[in-house]
């Protein structure tokens, strides 16, 4: 769910899923997860904030096919 709400561009919804799963989490490797994902959730919100050029730039790139070269 967390995931489908970054790809909407709803980045404070996606992060109170991404910490619910956190608290959820049965294993180790769950919970490394769970937290890495809350944290980069975190760290983009920090930077739309701070940065809104940056931030609108990147958006644009990730429409233009997540921002990587074509084929990957």
């Amino acid at each position: 769910m967390a995931q489908l709400l970054l790809q909407q561009g709803k980045v404070s919804q996606a992060l109170k899923y991404f910490e619910r799963a956190a608290e959820l989490a049965r294993t180790e490797a769950e919970i490394i997860n769970a937290i890495s994902y809350a944290e980069a959730t975190r760290t983009q919100l920090e930077v739309q904030e701070k940065y809104p050029q940056l931030a609108a730039r990147l958006n644009a790139m990730g429409a233009m096919g997540a921002g990587g070269p074509p084929g990957m």
